[in-house]
């Protein structure tokens, strides 16, 4: 049955049930598909080692290994050390004897979380919805944001070209759907120097990704 409806210049306007628009997203859908969900991963790469280079530029270009006491464990090597095999959670002893001339250091925790603390309030200005994960790693919903910054692409960029300037550090950035996608690491092993954009679609999808590099997976020997 038509309707009448009252328009905004006061004329009256007959609409048929067939002709109103269909929505925009499915009913109870929290989400308009205008607007699909996109959230970011990012991670700084070698964090401790980077901020050790930072205060000590001597250091770039030679092996740095972030660790505690003969009998502790790696927290970050960086990419010259890594080239040695040596990797987090390593056994120090274990880095000491791949890496014989490595710079050992025993880290600084304070400078760290202040580091930490300039990077999520930095995330902060593109988005309020910041899920910190560790001293370098957090989620970002993006969603909606591209009235704002543009595409989703364009910020993850914007925000690698701050962290450099700002922070003097780099970061790696992953852009997907779902929090899983985003955290999944390229197939390539050296860091991406843009980012990456995963859209989880077709089962095929599935297969073309890393199988080894899955969040939270662990080869069991």
């Amino acid at each position: 049955m038509p309707t009448v409806m009252l328009a905004a210049d006061g004329r009256k306007k007959t609409v048929s049930p067939t002709s109103e628009a269909a929505p925009t997203s499915a009913p109870g859908s929290p989400r308009s598909s205008a607007f699909p969900r996109v959230i970011a991963h990012l991670d700084l790469d070698a964090f401790f080692a980077a901020v050790e280079e930072n205060r000590d530029p001597s250091l770039r270009g030679k092996p740095v290994i972030v660790g505690g006491g003969q009998r502790g464990v790696v927290a970050t090597a960086n990419y010259v050390a890594r080239r040695y095999g040596v990797r987090s959670a390593m056994p120090i002893a274990t880095a000491r004897s791949l890496c014989p001339q490595g710079i050992f250091l025993p880290g600084d925790h304070d400078l760290y979380r202040d580091y930490s603390r300039r990077l999520m309030a930095l995330l902060g200005t593109y988005s309020p919805l910041v899920e910190q994960v560790s001293l370098d790693e957090a989620y970002v919903d993006l969603t909606g944001t591209e009235r704002l910054f543009g595409p989703p692409e364009g910020t993850a960029r914007l925000i690698q070209r701050r962290v450099k300037e700002e922070l003097e550090l780099s970061i790696s950035v992953g852009l997907a759907t779902n929090k899983l996608v985003a955290r999944w690491p390229p197939t390539t092993r050296s860091r991406p120097v843009s980012p990456w954009c995963r859209r989880a679609g077709r089962p095929s999808f599935w297969l073309l990704l890393p199988w080894n590099g899955c969040p939270g997976w662990a080869p069991l020997f």
